[in-house]
């Protein structure tokens, strides 16, 4: 698979310049080049035709004074890192996380589509094909399912069978319709089985997974998992011929007890091996994207040639483009990047498709500018009513009210509880500070979900957001009229996450495309997401990652309680436990 085509004419200059019959365009003097197929450090000149390395050994090439000369002794050079999984919806867009990877390094993303399903296929193809013009390289996966539950024309055989056999799509999944295999649901089995249909790769979702599960998976077809927790999940999904992801994200940062686990065990490191950040969501990404999943690694006592090869040449291998990307040899793409130290694997200087792109987190380049305008993405505020406090205030039915228990930033639990009531018969949290309303607005169907929520902070006045799985509005809370206020400024901005305190608006952040990711920078972003979290952490927020929790209220696929337009689901039966209400 060609990952950038090459011309007649640039072929022939590659030869030629192997050859050192014509002057090379980049010559890289003296670094020391880490060889990722032999795990080992050599100094070699790298000298380059255009786009693509034509030559890697201790000749000197051919120059002339249109070379581009860097004098790299004393420096290491090493193949552009692979984002093997990356969700580019997480307030941040595909494009400025694009931006960002190029910024530290990451010249290859592959990502999920889910969050661009609500836009007709032909928008979602423009999307794709538009960023093939930014130098990092981006491929993509086809979801299997929604994981709301509802039906959805994308989710299709027919659907289906147009998002894998898309050319910049190379993998399915992630699976997390795992129901849907068992109950052998027909659209499910056929992704599975269209996928290996077609020579693509297949990726799961199976944390805690038994041995047994995980038999079923690779027989239906998967082919990787990044849901290892312990260094024996790595080793069951190794032993059964799929590539184990080692994942370091804002909901599991599990990377450094996966190393020193797998080290205990005494077995090499794998070559179907992979690293991934996972799509975290933006604070994590202060600290770099992969360059700083691989110094994590290397913290933890990963050999450094070992980090870089999982970032490089194991995902490259994997998805079956490693005579594109992923090493330093002759006929490659020129994504290289010059470091200071073998162990310092934020670069100095990045060079994608034989270009300088950037250099100590400059970029040199331009890149990709989307026109959002042309994307029509369903508007976010379809609803023809004005806010109400009614609408959360929760009447306490058969003598107990539905409780939320978040256990962790991703697990929900569901219990019953009696509540003190007032003389209309709405519940009363003042006893308790720690709980709070949590009520999903379905603004298409006009109803709610509510529930009593216990874990996420205390003395939390309101909090509103359009950042869900699901496209309903997502409003926590104690006081009925900053939740009001929070969702009519939400309304206002046409999307996004809105937090009140003492009767203000403390924090917010606009989420304009699909109420659920923003046109800012990165830099910004990250900056009102650290925000946020840092306001939350002050009203007692203990779990890992707030954003994400919100994310995950809606998302069917986790346990075992979710919000839905419904009402609240088991997800382990699939059955409506408490429904939903109108919102008169």
């Amino acid at each position: 698979m060609r990952v950038r085509k090459i011309t007649d004419e640039a072929h022939l200059q590659l030869i030629r310049v192997s050859r050192r019959k014509v002057p090379a365009t980049m010559w890289i003097r003296g670094a020391q080049v880490l060889n990722v197929y032999t795990k080992e450090w050599l100094a070699l000149h790298v000298c380059l035709a255009g786009e693509r390395i034509a030559y890697v050994g201790e000749q000197e090439p051919l120059a002339d004074e249109h070379t581009e000369i860097i004098e790299a002794q004393g420096k290491f050079l090493v193949p552009g890192y692979i984002e093997p999984h990356a969700h580019p919806f997480q307030w941040y867009n595909p494009y400025t996380l694009a931006d960002f990877a190029l910024q530290r390094g990451t010249t290859m993303l592959v990502s999920d589509t889910m969050m661009l399903m609500n836009l007709p296929m032909e928008q979602v193809d423009h999307m794709l094909s538009s960023l093939s013009a930014h130098p990092v390289k981006s491929f993509f996966w086809a979801r299997l399912d929604p994981q709301t539950g509802k039906p959805h024309p994308h989710y299709t055989k027919q659907g289906l069978a147009r998002m894998l056999e898309h050319p910049l799509v190379i993998q399915g999944g992630e699976l997390t319709d795992w129901h849907g295999v068992l109950a052998e649901s027909e659209e499910i089995l056929f992704g599975l089985k269209h996928a290996g249909d077609l020579g693509k790769r297949m990726e799961g979702h199976h944390p805690g997974a038994s041995v047994e599960t995980l038999n079923t998976a690779a027989a239906a077809g998967v082919t990787a998992c990044h849901e290892g927790i312990r260094a024996q999940d790595l080793l069951h999904r190794l032993r059964l011929g799929m590539y184990a992801t080692l994942r370091h994200s804002s909901i599991r940062p599990d990377l450094p007890d996966l190393v020193r686990g797998w080290k205990e065990l005494g077995l090499p490191w794998s070559p179907r091996m992979m690293l991934t950040s996972d799509g975290s969501t933006p604070p994590l990404y202060r600290h770099g994207l992969m360059d700083y999943t691989i110094r994590l690694a290397i913290e933890a006592g990963m050999p450094p040639i070992e980090a870089y090869v999982m970032a490089t040449l194991n995902p490259a291998v994997y998805y079956g483009i490693d005579g594109e990307v992923g090493g330093i040899a002759p006929g490659r793409i020129a994504d290289l990047l010059l470091l200071s130290a073998e162990d310092e694997p934020t670069p100095e200087l990045v060079i994608a498709n034989g270009r300088r792109a950037a250099e100590n987190g400059t970029l040199l380049i331009p890149t990709v500018t989307p026109d959002w305008e042309m994307y029509t993405f369903p508007p976010v505020d379809i609803l023809d009513q004005q806010t109400k406090a009614e609408w959360f205030s929760i009447r306490q039915e058969a003598k107990e009210t539905p409780v939320i228990e978040m256990p962790s930033a991703v697990i929900t639990r569901l219990r019953m509880q009696s509540f003190p009531t007032d003389e209309k018969g709405m519940i009363s949290l003042g006893h308790d500070p720690s709980l709070a309303m949590i009520v999903a607005i379905d603004p298409v169907g006009k109803r709610k979900t509510q529930a009593v929520l216990s874990g996420f902070g205390h003395h939390l006045e309101g909090l509103a957001s359009t950042y869900t799985a699901s496209g309903e509005w997502l409003v926590i809370g104690r006081d009925q009229q900053a939740m009001v206020k929070a969702l009519d400024r939400v309304r206002e901005m046409g999307g996004g996450v809105v937090l009140i305190d003492k009767g203000k608006i403390v924090w917010e952040c606009p989420l304009p495309l699909a109420g659920k990711f923003s046109p800012a920078p990165m830099e910004e972003i990250i900056c009102r997401a650290e925000e946020l979290i840092d306001l939350l952490r002050e009203k007692g927020h203990e779990h890992l990652d707030p954003i994400y929790s919100m994310l995950f209220f809606s998302s069917t696929h986790l346990p075992y309680a979710r919000l839905t337009a419904e009402g609240i689901v088991d997800v382990k039966t699939g059955r409506i436990v408490h429904s939903s209400l109108p919102l008169e």
